[in-house]
């Protein structure tokens, strides 16, 4: 275990639906995981996330508006150092930090903020990079998203998703495929959402794979893993390298819905959404009002062709309750999700900016 004094953080990774909510959900129940800040980035105007992990994280802040590789690297600094302000007042108790990055996101540049920005080497630390694999559609993303790949090569640790649904051989090609692209980083399988005690050690005991500047009274990092010695220094040209701009075909769509749905309506329209368009459906998470249980609202998560089983919240996480839907689409016209909508379940959707 490291014996430097900052605060370590460490950088949550992974494509759209791959399971990073859900891990941090179950993270923030374990009794040495409860003295973590959890700051989740988004795209879009609609957040999600804070809202299915506040209830089991005391301290939890939204970075919305961007993706973490492209336009809101400042307001994470600001949001770290608003958090370690708080911290020195004691009016809030962490001893760690996870940075949940959004799908879309490249990690390279969080981890340079981290590791070069002045004002956050002095009090935090890159402790590593997690990055969550969905088995079940890792090949295809592997395949189409660079994103994906890149999230893979960066990672101290691959975290293994939904190996419950597909076939022990299609895992352990995936996980050769994943060795192949980072044969540093061991990789764990995840049951729903829920590590081992094993795994659990490791994930708070990450080595830091960049060389960060540190003061002069914190011990050195360890010798750069894999990547760092695969790229060279940790340079301006690196960082320009991982600002590519994201595919133009990429959107995020946020609905809102006022009336509840009926339930069986609204299962009907996502199954039927998911198996003609899937392919072009990223990602879906909606907080959903369904008429038959007015105060349980459901949480749903899609992935492609994927329709996870919804699961209801105990109560509202706020006092607004109207429907939420989230779409992350590629070359999807948000026209095809909002007509279809309205047609098999009678709701009309408010677009929000995104």
């Amino acid at each position: 275990m490291t014996t430097d004094p900052r605060v370590p953080v460490t950088v949550l990774t992974g494509f759209l639906g791959s399971g990073k909510t859900t891990l941090l959900q179950q993270l923030m129940q374990r009794p040495e995981w409860r003295r973590t800040a959890v700051v989740i980035n988004e795209l879009g105007e609609t957040g999600l996330d804070h809202l299915l992990v506040q209830h089991v994280a005391p301290h939890v802040r939204l970075l919305q508006s961007g993706c973490l590789c492209c336009s809101v690297r400042e307001d994470l600094t600001q949001t770290l150092a608003d958090l370690l302000a708080r911290r020195r007042r004691q009016e809030l108790h962490f001893d760690r930090v996870v940075v949940e990055t959004t799908g879309l996101a490249d990690p390279l540049p969080v981890m340079h903020t981290l590791t070069t920005h002045a004002s956050l080497v002095r009090d935090f630390r890159l402790a590593g990079v997690v990055t969550v694999v969905d088995a079940f559609n890792g090949f295809a993303t592997l395949d189409q998203h660079e994103e994906a790949r890149r999230q893979v090569a960066v990672a101290d640790a691959l975290l293994l998703s939904k190996c419950d649904l597909v076939q022990p051989a299609a895992r352990e090609s995936l996980e050769g495929r994943l060795a192949r692209l980072n044969p540093s980083a061991p990789q764990h399988r995840v049951d729903h959402g829920a590590l081992r005690s094993e795994h659990l050690l490791y994930l708070e005991n990450l080595d830091n794979p960049f060389h960060a500047p540190a003061p002069a009274n914190t011990p050195a990092p360890k010798t750069a893993g894999w990547l760092f010695r695969a790229t060279g220094p940790l340079t301006g040209s690196l960082f320009q390298r991982a600002q590519h701009a994201h595919a133009s075909d990429i959107q995020t769509l946020c609905l809102t819905v006022d009336e509840p749905f009926e339930d069986e309506a609204f299962r009907h329209w996502l199954t039927l959404l998911t198996a003609l368009r899937g392919e072009r459906l990223l990602r879906f998470k909606g907080l959903v009002h369904i008429a038959e249980r007015p105060e349980q609202p459901l949480v749903v998560h899609a992935a492609q062709h994927l329709v996870h089983p919804p699961v209801p919240l105990p109560a509202w996480p706020d006092a607004d309750r109207r429907s939420r839907l989230v779409f992350i689409t590629q070359g999807m016209e948000p026209q095809v999700i909002e007509r279809t909508l309205h047609k098999f379940t009678g709701a009309r959707a408010v677009a929000a900016p995104a």
